[in-house]
């Protein structure tokens, strides 16, 4: 059984004097529970998340390039979450999973729920590899044997609620460059994909292959996204490394793993939640507007 993340109310006001008392404590718990809920502190804006932020002592890790095509910063090391539009579901994943760098902890701040859904939701990674590998253990060791490859396709037209960059093409948005030869560089480079093909329309596709399973602080967790999906301005394709289709009966095993093991938080106002992005991923309910959550990501 999935235990949520571990959660603190206050004792005392400050949270940033506290976590900045228990840094060795935070880490520690966080790499034990994968999250931890910060509740009830009266943390209210940027500013306030920043000075916990701060107060954590841990290195900053920037939101550049490809990753940072959506965000604004709002605050030291504090910015925007996701461009795509909050009727549509962000579904699991490790954050910047497919770049060459990417963050060891995620955290997120409530600055304002919901008026109706728009819950994040988190399940550990090593669960997903545990559980598949107890229901289909041949699809397990496809995996490990023969990889996979993940083709991420980006539209000619921006489709979101951002207003940087909008007359771009969604790869010239990413990648930060309308010349191709430097295009290429940098998506070889930051994103560690293994070629990559722009297309006469305006869109590019971006082939990546890898093995899924990998290990981090001693576990064995699902590194990528593996269903096929399709949001907003870019699609992927999964096939096992081999070129052959991964099994429609292996895909809904892993939804049904993730329905029956994830945790939602349905946010409070002054909400903070520490993630272990290494071993737990995250995902984005569809909601209505109001929803203001900001992010802020560290090493």
């Amino acid at each position: 059984m999935l235990v949520p993340p571990m959660s603190l109310v206050p004792g005392e006001p400050d949270l940033a004097e506290i976590v900045k008392a228990e840094r060795e404590w935070v880490s520690q718990t966080l790499q034990e529970h994968g999250a931890i809920l910060f509740r009830g502190f009266g943390i209210c804006c940027a500013e306030d998340f920043s000075h916990v932020i701060m107060a954590l002592g841990w290195d900053e890790f920037r939101y550049t390039g490809v990753a940072g095509a959506d965000r604004v910063k709002l605050a030291e090391r504090v910015y925007t979450a996701s461009g795509i539009p909050l009727d549509t579901m962000i579904t699991f994943h490790h954050e910047m999973a497919m770049m060459r760098n990417f963050p060891r902890r995620v955290l997120f701040f409530g600055q304002q729920p919901a008026a109706a859904g728009g819950q994040t939701s988190f399940i550990p990674s090593n669960i997903l590899v545990e559980k598949l590998q107890e229901e289909m253990p041949e699809v397990v060791e496809k995996f490990e044997q023969d990889g996979i490859i993940y083709t991420l396709h980006t539209k000619s037209k921006y489709i979101g609620t951002s207003t940087i960059d909008t007359e771009c093409t969604v790869w010239q948005r990413m990648l930060k460059t309308t010349n191709l030869v430097e295009a290429e560089k940098r998506a070889l480079e930051m994103l560690n994909c293994d070629k990559v093909k722009f297309n006469n329309d305006g869109s590019a596709d971006f082939t990546y292959q890898m093995k899924p399973i990998r290990k981090y602080n001693n576990k064995r967790v699902m590194w990528p996204r593996l269903k096929s999906y399709e949001i907003g301005d870019r699609e992927t394709i999964v096939t096992y490394g081999d070129g052959s289709p991964i099994p429609s009966e292996a895909i809904e095993t892993i939804e049904k793993i993730y329905a029956e093991n994830c945790v939602d938080i349905n946010w409070q106002k002054g909400d903070i939640v520490l993630v272990d992005n290494l071993t737990v991923q995250h995902a984005r309910r569809p909601g209505k507007a109001p929803r203001v959550v900001l992010v802020s990501i560290s090493n």
